[in-house]
């Protein structure tokens, strides 16, 4: 399955995602928190009773030990006033039991006014479970064991003190919240000009090339924005320069039918209605007249023979495929110093041009051709140099003369710039024609190397597809 034909990627709402993930982590933290505060609660509450337990059994015992009348065995005078203090420093619930009596009494020694949640001591309860309670004997002088104790903590004042911290851990999370809030109305004021950017590129899918993305203040959508319409300027002028070629292909196409009617009657007609007279009068003259009209018609023939050279070589330069760009080149040098014999014209060429696939070498011959008619027609230079060089990065022809001529007066000859240029283009290359410092003009044309591999004729005009 192709890039194409891949199911759509869902969207990705950025806001949407930036308050939910930012909501989940301050959730987690809460969460994560909550619990590392209960279990450190936990395990400061176990051993806080594992080592209290031992201390408060010698303090009752010592209560117990205390004069009474031997015969009072009863809880009721028990005050446990000495673990007052220390129940009330580790939050202890204390409750003894005898053995004669049965009696059972409990005291829990927190005076707590702040109540927990029922969730949080439920929770501190379940993760104390059985593990958090001492049992001793309670023995009285001289030695006799009267009753047991049991130590365990105040679940009502440990509750309170995890929830106080717990408080604390929600009132962060609180704060991530609150910064999550403030992070994400900024971030959707910022996002805001994405609706009129999709607005903008809706406008540029339809076709309209004109329209341009706002300046949003987030520097990186203001970037976007500054690169997409340096990109529609760019399709605008293409799409501009396209048209113009559009126009001039039709234009070039028309005037060289025109040229070639125009030949075809100048040219063949008169030459065939020369030759049918001629054969008319020497159907019925005597032989030596019939002789010269057959000498007449010779010569017309001969005559048209060498106007169809002419009008194929326009079209098609044979010496091309029969002798190669360098040859033909050559050969267009020499034709031209025939005309201008006062110019120098030089002639600078790479050693492998005849490998150059046949729409790369047309275009080249054309262009040379063309750059240089222009040069010797329009700025009577006294030196012109064309050089064709290349390699691994392409080829460059460069046409450089010392005349007086301009662009603008080869904007309207044969193809002139218009034409040049589209041959340029159509193989991917650039086109320029710029006044030299001192004087004349300079030609270049840059072809990449992907038009040295292959390509199509470049005599055949390209389809101008309709808009």
């Amino acid at each position: 399955m192709t890039s194409a034909d891949a199911p759509p990627t869902p969207g990705f709402d950025l806001k949407r995602h930036l308050i939910l993930r930012v909501t989940l982590f301050a959730g987690l933290i809460g969460a994560l928190a909550a619990a590392a505060v209960v279990e450190q609660a936990a395990q400061r509450i176990g051993q806080h009773v594992v080592h209290s337990g031992p201390t408060v059994e010698q303090l009752i015992g010592r209560e117990l030990d205390t004069p009474r009348d031997g015969f009072d065995r009863s809880l009721d005078a028990l005050q446990l006033a000495l673990t007052d203090e220390l129940g009330q420093l580790l939050k202890l619930c204390i409750e003894v039991n005898t053995f004669h009596t049965g009696q059972s009494r409990r005291r829990c020694f927190s005076d707590t006014t702040a109540a927990a949640p029922a969730p949080v001591r439920a929770l501190l309860g379940w993760r104390l479970g059985a593990s958090a309670r001492y049992s001793g004997r309670i023995r009285q002088y001289p030695g006799i064991t009267v009753g047991d104790v049991v130590v365990t903590p105040d679940l009502d004042a440990e509750a309170a003190a995890v929830w106080q911290q717990m408080r604390l851990v929600l009132a962060i999370a609180a704060g991530v919240l609150l910064l999550n809030l403030l992070i994400y109305l900024p971030v959707r004021r910022a996002l805001r000009p994405t609706e009129r950017i999709l607005d903008t590129l809706r406008q540029l899918e339809s076709g309209d090339l004109a329209a341009r993305m706002p300046r949003p203040a987030l520097v990186e959508l203001r970037r976007i924005a500054e690169g997409f319409d340096h990109l529609a300027d760019r399709l605008q002028h293409t799409d501009r320069r396209q048209r113009q070629l559009a126009r001039r292909l039709l234009s070039v196409r028309e005037q060289e039918r025109r040229r070639l009617a125009r030949e075809l009657h100048d040219e063949f007609g008169q030459s065939l209605a020369s030759i049918r007279a001629e054969a008319a009068c020497a159907a019925d003259a005597p032989a030596p007249a019939r002789r010269a009209a057959i000498d007449a018609i010779a010569r017309t023939a001969a005559g048209m023979m060498d106007n169809l050279q002419r009008i194929l070589h326009q079209l098609r330069p044979a010496g091309l495929e029969a002798f190669g760009l360098r040859a033909s080149l050559a050969q267009l040098v020499d034709t031209a110093l025939r005309h201008q014999p006062g110019c120098d014209i030089r002639l600078t060429m790479a050693d492998d041009l005849d490998t150059l696939p046949d729409a790369l070498t047309v275009s080249l011959y054309r262009i040379a051709q063309e750059g240089l008619a222009n040069a010797l027609r329009h700025g009577a230079p006294a030196h012109v140099h064309l050089s064709i060089v290349g390699g691994g990065q392409g080829i460059v022809l460069t046409l450089e003369d010392d005349g007086t001529g301009t662009a603008h007066d080869t904007a309207g000859s044969g193809l002139g710039v218009l034409g040049m240029t589209e041959r340029v283009e159509a193989l991917g290359g650039e086109f320029s024609l710029t006044p030299r410092p001192a004087r004349g003009m300079r030609l270049v044309a840059r072809f990449p190397a992907a038009a040295m591999i292959c390509g199509e004729s470049a005599d055949e005009p390209p389809t101008v597809a309709g808009r």
